[in-house]
């Protein structure tokens, strides 16, 4: 059984043209699920015929465009051809295109004119599936992908795509650098700035280097996040602009209490800013101190009355932290050092004994750190129950799907500076869920305003 495709070209309701596309063979008698429709091979023969032909006619439409001169109007003569590749999703077409010139033009002294839009090698869709797919994947596994489902047959060499994928994060960063400059969303009373680190691996005689990674959230919930390696100050001062952030806007920044994450938000707005420590690393501290609590000895009586005025005791402690107490951790010493000792004053095994001497450490580490960042701690209590933010969770959960999905736990691939920030421009984008708007062409921003953002976690 043969079936025949064909291509009717309609202008302005009537037919002009009829060509064939290509001819398809399939059994007539199913003897097994491979012969059931199309296949993809044959699939993708037929895009990429079909591709060929729509791209021949809309040149040789132009061609008669352009025969007219702009200038002057007069009919041009072709000075000679050349042959133009372009890289499509569905293949690479060539074009045998001519090159117009105006003898009265020339003559009169005028400019030459090109077409506009017509001076790349590969369209813009084209480039954005590229680097969407590059966000994900690796170069590599990018580019067998493409190659696997899709009749490609140019720019999808793992260096192409690299490529291709930082010429669109720096389109990324141009629009948002515009988009900022122009004011962004309306002025803001305040805003919330989280930010942590996250470690990646550098390449062979380059330093180890940390990403800096940011979640910005304004009052009515809109947020969003960014990532980079370099000109941090920047990177923060585009996104707060483009949030609504003004010189009177208050400014409240989240973090883990290193003096180097405020500096960046310092340098980045010039203007006294409200740091806070961020409950997420006081809690998990308190987390491990509960966890280590649940292992010690309860066979005994003795042992068993301390178990559980240490564990009552970490809760009070809990409570207290989380309503801004910064001194619950002297108290909390206090009033354990009895049921502490009392693992080392009886007969008890070396692990129960070590166990009892971490937590002895480890509430001795936590005081240094709650002494060391008293000024930054606060009723976390009131603020939560004010709608406020008090952890950077989201920034935690950020870290992971900006950086270590792609570029550091399950690859455990080394980067170039150069390369983990601009890779990092396209998936801070896609998570925000502005990808389309930012790489869409002019012409198509009109169709491209609203989109739907992803969850975090998609």
């Amino acid at each position: 059984m043969v079936w025949v495709v064909k291509l009717e070209e309609v202008i302005e309701g009537e037919v002009v043209s009829c060509r064939k596309v290509m001819a398809l063979d399939r059994p007539e008698h199913l003897e097994s699920l491979e012969d059931l429709g199309l296949r993809l091979e044959d699939g993708k023969a037929f895009l990429a015929e079909l591709q060929a032909l729509v791209v021949a006619r809309q040149f040789e439409r132009d061609q008669e465009r352009r025969a007219a001169c702009a200038g002057c109007g007069s009919r041009q003569r072709i000075k000679d051809y050349r042959l133009r590749h372009f890289d499509t999703v569905f293949g690479r077409v060539s074009v045998r295109r001519p090159r117009f010139e105006c003898v009265r033009c020339n003559h009169q002294g005028c400019t030459k004119r090109t077409a506009a839009g017509l001076c790349g090698r590969s369209t813009p869709e084209f480039d954005a599936l590229r680097a969407k797919l590059a966000a994900h994947l690796p170069y590599r596994v990018a580019r067998d992908l493409l190659c696997e489902m899709l009749p490609v047959s140019g720019g999808v060499a793992h260096t192409t795509i690299r490529g291709h994928t930082f010429a669109v994060a720096d389109q990324i960063g141009h629009r948002l650098s515009e988009a900022a400059s122009n004011g962004g969303k309306s002025p803001v009373a305040s805003l919330t700035l989280g930010l942590d680190t996250a470690y990646i691996r550098a390449l062979p005689g380059h330093p180890t280097r940390h990403v800096l990674v940011g979640h910005v959230q304004r009052d009515d919930g809109v947020q969003r996040y960014f990532a980079g390696v370099e000109s941090q100050p920047t990177l923060i001062r585009t996104r707060l602009n483009q949030l609504g952030y003004r010189e009177n806007t208050k400014l409240t920044v989240l973090s883990d209490g290193e003096d180097g994450l405020r500096s960046f938000a310092l340098a980045a707005t010039g203007a006294p800013i409200r740091p806070i420590l961020d409950w997420f690393h006081i809690a998990m501290r308190v987390q491990h101190l509960k966890q280590l609590a649940r292992g010690l000895s309860t066979r005994g009586p003795t042992h068993a009355a301390a178990t559980a005025k240490i564990r009552d005791e970490l809760e009070r402690l809990h409570w207290r932290l989380w309503h801004g107490r910064t001194n619950a951790v002297d108290v909390s010493i206090r009033r354990l050092s009895k049921a502490i000792g009392a693992f080392r004053r009886y007969r008890t095994k070396r692990k129960a004994r070590e166990a009892s001497r971490k937590l002895w450490v480890m509430l001795y580490d936590l005081k240094r750190y709650v002494r060391g960042n008293a000024n930054i701690i606060v009723n976390y209590h009131r603020r939560q129950r004010s709608g406020q933010a008090v952890s950077t969770s989201l920034v935690e959960s950020a870290v992971n799907h900006l950086v270590n999905r792609r570029m550091n736990k399950s690859q455990q691939m080394r980067w170039s500076t150069h390369g983990a920030h601009q890779l990092l421009q396209v998936r801070a984008a896609i998570i925000n869920g502005e990808f389309e708007q930012l790489v869409a062409t002019p012409s198509a921003e009109s169709t491209a305003d609203d989109k739907i953002s992803l969850p975090l976690a998609a």
